[in-house]
């Protein structure tokens, strides 16, 4: 799932989301918008994860902060780690970035960590979601008590019925753009160009 389309999603949620009682605007364009943290899961992720700030930026034409959690371990090839979190969590709209989930191990604890700092909601992306028949990863985040919802895309086949808390969405337009374009020798990058109106591939 391309960060455009991610971001989007949470935009979408977002600027829908009402304004306190004591909000006033600043002037007749201002617009009432959340507060928003974009968390890169683990260092490996903090590019994607300024990818997505950056497009939330331009989408609602308002500051978004960008942190990290690091998975800090004491010796090298240590499976145990303590994590930390670096950024402006407190009161905050948090959206966490990572490219799988897998066990859901990494997302509980982040989540752990980002509710110990004083988060006013988390919200997850990852761009696949890879449960097995037998996994109890879906039921396992179903239970987080501090996580609004999990984005994923359905690039990996779930045979059984995910929890409300899960959400996908459906890359198969996006792929047939892709090869549709492919196919006529046409940009497949500008499906993503946020600054012009991309036409799609009609024949």
């Amino acid at each position: 799932m391309p960060v455009p389309v991610a971001a989007a999603y949470f935009h979408e949620d977002l600027a829908n989301i009402p304004p306190p009682e004591d909000w006033t605007p600043n002037s007749d364009e201002d617009f009432y918008y959340p507060e928003v943290t974009v968390v890169a899961a683990h260092e490996g992720q903090v590019g994607r994860a300024a990818q997505f700030r950056s497009v939330l930026q331009q989408l609602s034409g308002k500051k978004i902060d960008l942190a990290f959690i690091s998975k800090n371990r004491q010796k090298p090839g240590e499976k145990t780690y303590t994590p930390l979190v670096v950024g402006n969590i407190k009161g905050r709209k948090c959206i966490i970035v990572d490219d799988i989930v897998n066990t859901g191990t990494t997302l509980t604890q982040n989540i752990a960590e980002l509710n110990k700092a004083e988060a006013d909601t988390i919200y997850a992306w990852a761009t696949h979601g890879v449960f097995g028949p037998d996994s109890v990863t879906p039921e396992k985040i179903a239970s987080l008590d501090h996580l609004d919802y999990l984005l994923i895309s359905n690039s990996v086949t779930n045979d059984k019925i995910l929890p409300m808390k899960i959400r996908q969405l459906n890359v198969a337009p996006f792929l047939a753009e892709a090869i549709a374009r492919a196919l006529h020798n046409q940009s497949i990058t500008e499906i993503l160009d946020m600054d012009d109106e991309t036409r799609r591939y009609d024949g």
